[in-house]
């Protein structure tokens, strides 16, 4: 599946933009065009989403920018922070004004809202998102996260930009008592002690400045996780004649921590592609990866904040 090539000439202008408060918007095939195969509905990955010189800007603007306070740690020692506000108990978005770094230039926001739109399917529901908060999560390396899902406080229309480094996005499913399945193991208690497969569905390679949007079904009843890991090996199986996989080199690869992405077609990375099509593997070394995951809460509470933040998404 071919993959847009972007012109970076257009990348020389990017302190031009700093300055004019614009940014170049980058044409992209529709959003169709970017669907992540034989999985669930509906997954679509889409690379270099943002160039280098707004990935170096977003990482500025996110990490070394953002006060302290602004960080929350977890029980992992993981850091996040939320722009647009936080959850209450009751599931109720308490809103907050987004920065100028997400509303105006770059103007991600904008970009993301209007490739959704303009990218549906005619003649199919529109992808309208009406992003209303933002969560950071950073990973360090060997870092990860924990089968989850994301819950029902949120619209089931979610995308993330990956900065700063690569990572192993693993995709699961709950079991089914009347239908075959992987091996299962028990699942948290939070999960409302549902099992899930012990394999993972199926994993996505995801690139530092790439976009993934996840909706549907893949959203509202499956997890997604991140192992926590320092590397990742990812290899490759052709189809033979025979209609049997095969892979170039030694099988073993595979019971040592090696898997197998369900978007290799969609990367747009011809150096990670020639890899596996070539020797039938790819490693990468993790570096500190910062995830910004857009989405759109049910319940806004009225008022106060909440009129500030609309024109905010206005500008």
């Amino acid at each position: 599946m071919p993959i847009p090539i972007h012109d970076d000439s257009t990348d020389a202008n990017f302190a031009d933009g700093i300055a004019a408060g614009t940014s170049s918007v980058r044409e992209f095939p529709p959003l169709e065009h970017f669907r992540v195969q034989n999985i669930p509905p509906a997954a679509y990955y889409i690379p270099d989403f943002i160039t280098k010189e707004e990935e170096e800007y977003l990482l500025r603007k996110v990490v070394d920018e953002s006060p302290q306070p602004k960080w929350k740690k977890v029980g992992t020692g993981r850091r996040l922070q939320y722009w647009g506000g936080t959850m209450s108990k009751n599931g109720i978005l308490l809103p907050e004004p987004l920065p100028d770094f997400l509303t105006s230039f770059p103007d991600i926001i904008y970009r993301i809202e209007s490739f959704l739109k303009t990218g549906s399917v005619k003649g199919k529901e529109k992808m309208e998102l009406g992003i209303v908060q933002v969560l950071v999560n950073e990973y360090l390396p060997g870092q990860g996260i924990s089968p989850h899902e994301d819950g029902p406080a949120f619209q089931p229309l979610v995308a993330t930009l990956s900065l700063g480094s690569h990572t192993v996005l693993d995709l699961h499913h709950y079991l089914n008592p009347t239908k075959p399945s992987p091996p299962m193991i028990s699942h948290s208690e939070d999960q409302g002690g549902k099992t899930i497969a012990a394999i993972p569905l199926a994993h996505l390679l995801l690139m530092p400045r790439s976009l993934l949007v996840l909706r549907s079904s893949l959203y509202t009843s499956h997890l997604h996780s991140i192992a926590a890991k320092e590397e990742d090996l990812i290899v490759h199986r052709p189809i033979t004649l025979s209609g049997n996989a095969s892979l170039n080199g030694d099988e073993g690869d595979v019971n040592g921590g090696g898997v197998e992405i369900a978007n290799m077609d969609l990367l747009g990375d011809a150096e990670i592609v020639d890899s596996l099509k070539n020797t039938g593997r790819w490693k990468g070394r993790r570096d500190t990866r910062v995830s910004l995951t857009f989405r759109k809460a049910e319940k806004v509470l009225k008022g106060g904040a909440l009129g500030a933040m609309a024109n905010a998404l206005k500008r």
